[in-house]
């Protein structure tokens, strides 16, 4: 499976809705299975910043399969060794924040939708639920 461009931008337009909707100005961005860039956009009136992270907790679900608010509370648990919600893997960054959302193709995850720029964080995961389709993650990614 590939995530195609003309998935990612629809997406970021069900993401922009719900923001919309809510009340926010945020950034999204799409990425594929290997945190590869296939769109970003930000809303007008975003903080210049939300596009990088956005895509940075994008990485991250992409990365470890998971939405961010999966791994923020693993992470917060102890289970795994970050000491904070920020990493650096190569030329990766990694926001384990609330956020993210892998997108699900036939039973694959083939890449993931981040979203920043509503506060508290909980509204960046209902945009990315949203904007990903609201997608049931395969059993092995649970």
């Amino acid at each position: 499976m590939t995530l195609t461009l003309t998935r990612a931008r629809a997406c970021i337009e069900r993401g922009f809705t719900k923001a919309q909707a809510l009340g926010f100005k945020v950034a999204i961005a799409v990425v594929d299975e290997a945190g590869h860039l296939v769109a970003c956009a930000r809303m007008d009136g975003a903080l210049w910043v939300t596009p990088e992270i956005a895509r940075a907790k994008a990485n991250a679900a992409a990365a470890f399969r998971a939405t961010t608010q999966d791994l923020e509370e693993r992470f917060s648990k102890g289970r795994q060794l970050f000491a904070d919600n920020v990493a650096t893997l190569g030329d990766y960054r990694f926001v384990f924040g609330r956020g993210a959302v892998p997108l699900v193709e036939q039973g694959q995850i083939v890449g993931a939708v981040g979203v920043s720029g509503a506060v508290p964080a909980e509204h960046d995961h209902t945009i990315a639920d949203e904007a990903a389709g609201h997608p049931v993650l395969p059993r092995s990614h649970e």
